[in-house]
């Protein structure tokens, strides 16, 4: 059984260097959904941890559509197209060929989308939320749709109806919810990047259980056209990634007005999350952390005396 501690190395790079290695030539989209999906085998395999994270993926499928094949295939296109984009020396955009799981509470065009009910078995919307069209648009490949507590309604993602997932850092503990099949995925190394979605810390919860980052972007930043909704003056979409650089190019990319969101707007400025930002900055340490600065581990001391 594959323990997250000592298989850390042998994780997909993050999005942001997996991309740019793509687009230089150095790594091809489709050895990046290969190795992805090698991942997802051996955490989801019956004989493996069953980490539960991935609903549907290449080799197998836990829900009542019987595979996905189309989904699978559209991968394998997407990977080629951005191959052959960055043979005939265009740029396929900031997420080019990046294996990108989604929350089963986001359309993706002729996948199976079942919020994790059995309510919705079976359903293969015929169109892209507007968050996968613009990840795609940015070279992203769909490489999966992950667990949620049923319908969104959950912080544990033990209410799924099609089984709980586990914490890959210990499977004997929960990963969070209702995101935490798209938490899990990231944390366990299965896709340098997720998209999930937040009601009431459904993205955040789950990103600090399992040691990842989760932004939940303010609302109207991006747009909720695709998604199931939970509660519709609450729900966000936004990112899971292993950094905050990932996180910040992937919220660029989503955000901005969309005409079939009328509560979207466009960010000020555009690109503003990964904009340079100006210094210095004054750093504030509470008391409730535990001691100062000098007593906290590793290189945080240093980085805080240093801003």
């Amino acid at each position: 059984m594959p323990s997250r501690a000592d298989d850390l190395a042998d994780g997909v790079p993050g999005a942001s260097a997996l991309a740019a290695a793509i687009r230089r030539g150095a790594r091809t989209a489709a050895q990046a959904l290969a190795a992805c999906r090698a991942r997802v085998d051996a955490w989801e395999a019956p004989d493996g941890p069953a980490l539960g994270a991935f609903l549907r993926w290449p080799s197998g499928d836990v829900g009542a559509g019987g595979g996905d094949a189309d989904l699978h295939a559209a991968a394998e296109r997407a990977a080629a197209d951005v191959d052959a984009r960055v043979a005939r020396g265009e740029d396929p955009g900031p997420l080019a060929g990046v294996p990108v799981a989604v929350k089963d509470n986001l359309c993706v065009a002729g996948g199976e989308t079942t919020a994790g009910s059995r309510i919705l078995a079976g359903w293969r919307p015929p169109y892209d939320a507007t968050a996968v069209a613009r990840l795609r648009a940015a070279g992203a490949v769909v490489l999966g749709k992950t667990n949620l507590d049923e319908l969104g309604m959950g912080s544990s993602t033990e209410r799924s109806a099609w089984g709980p997932t586990r914490n890959p850092w210990d499977l004997e503990r929960v990963p969070g919810g209702s995101s935490g099949g798209s938490a899990a995925a990231v944390a366990a190394g299965l896709a340098p990047l997720a998209l999930g979605s937040d009601t009431g810390g459904s993205i955040r919860q789950p990103a600090a259980l399992c040691g990842v980052v989760g932004v939940k972007p303010t609302w109207g930043l991006v747009s909720r056209w695709g998604l199931v909704a939970f509660a519709s003056s609450l729900d966000t979409v936004g990112p899971l990634a292993g950094c905050v650089e990932d996180a910040a190019v992937a919220l660029d990319v989503l955000a901005g007005p969309d005409p079939r969101d009328q509560t979207t707007r466009a960010p000020e400025p555009a690109g503003a999350a990964t904009s340079p930002v100006g210094g210095p900055w004054r750093v504030g340490w509470t008391g409730a952390a535990g001691g100062t600065p000098g007593d906290a581990p590793g290189a945080v001391p240093g980085a805080c005396a240093a801003a």
